[in-house]
């Protein structure tokens, strides 16, 4: 998973790896790359402070950055490119890449950020680990930390809410040591959606100042999260494990038969999605999405797929993290660097 990966990675590098520029590497495009982001141009970020960028989706060139910790996720906004990744640290370009400037960077936090989403030009957040959230309203000239008890567990947020009025410092130390992972922040027509660690499931109609945490039998990891209407949402997370929501925050269980944690989510067609995973799966379930009964902690011995569901592997089952449609072609970052693939 993009996430799980990226974390895997920060007990190898440098806390003080801001100060250095990103190795210009010769295999850069078969190295570990995390994310992609496209617009009318593509960027691709991954371990070691690699970013690349593409003009046609086929030439992909390294760009020299200000730092060799690990980005995680990268962003688009015209001319714009954020990238944020580990030691807290968050880059910005105004340029298309030609030029960087480091907006964040707190190491002694050891915590990464893992998504990042703006808005428009001025206006965005970046999400990750223990809740790290930190939002700028002036294109990232500074950015605030918040921290959204919403977030939490109803059963943590009672406790929380036990201890406040008793010891507001003891609160605050708490809130901060629980908030869970937050995974990956989507926006679709004006509504944030939300995935994170421990079931967590989560809208914001205000562009994430308020939350409002969705009730999902289930308590592992979600690592995406993507409205395919305006009635129905998907997400996927640990060993293959895929809900979806059709009407009235009711989440149902889609049975994969797949144990291989599932890190993204690629909208192939209106009938079609496919989940990239860990080892090279693919999962590609037709839509309306066949539900099961929610059981996603039984053995998948002897499991057949609901019908509409199909999986396949690519060959050098690399994990799969991220895909974009690009000029007519399907552009995937994996740990094994870029692939061109045909997702239908």
């Amino acid at each position: 998973m993009r996430k799980a990966l990226a974390a895997c990675l920060a007990a190898s590098l440098s806390l003080g790896a801001v100060a250095e520029e990103a190795f210009i590497a010769p295999l850069v495009e078969q190295s570990v790359l995390l994310d992609i982001a496209a617009t009318d141009y593509v960027v691709i970020v991954g371990e070691r402070g690699h970013l690349l960028l593409s003009e046609d989706g086929d030439a992909f060139r390294q760009l020299p950055v200000p730092t060799q910790s690990t980005l995680t996720a990268t962003t688009i906004q015209g001319d714009n490119i954020w990238a944020v990744g580990h030691d807290a640290v968050i880059l910005h370009s105004a340029d298309r890449g030609k030029t960087w400037e480091v907006q964040n960077f707190e190491p002694e936090l050891q915590r990464p950020f893992l998504d990042v989403l703006f808005f428009n030009a001025q206006e965005g957040i970046a999400v990750g680990a223990y809740g790290l959230f930190y939002r700028t309203t002036d294109g990232g000239e500074s950015w605030q930390a918040e921290r959204h008890a919403s977030l939490l567990d109803p059963l943590d947020r009672e406790y929380l809410e036990d201890i406040r009025e008793e010891d507001p410092d003891f609160y605050q130390q708490e809130l901060n040591s629980i908030l869970p992972h937050i995974n990956r922040v989507t926006l679709d027509d004006g509504v944030i959606y939300l995935a994170g660690e421990a079931g967590l499931l989560a809208y914001s109609n205000n562009r994430g100042q308020d939350w409002e945490r969705y009730e999902v039998d289930y308590t592992g990891s979600f690592f995406d999260v993507r409205p395919l209407d305006a009635s129905t949402v998907l997400a996927v997370g640990l060993r293959g494990n895929m809900f979806v929501m059709r009407q009235n925050n009711n989440w149902q269980y889609v049975n994969t038969c797949s144990t291989s944690t599932l890190n993204s989510i690629y909208v192939a067609s209106d009938n079609r999605v496919v989940a990239l995973g860990n080892n090279g799966m693919l999962i590609s379930a037709e839509r309306p999405l066949p539900v099961s009964e929610n059981d996603p902690y039984a053995t998948n011995t002897r499991c057949e797929p609901a019908a509409g569901i199909s999986t396949r592997q690519v060959e050098d089952k690399a994990a799969l993290l991220n895909a974009v449609q690009f000029n007519g072609v399907t552009l995937a970052v994996s740990a094994n660097g870029i692939k061109k693939m045909y997702l239908k």
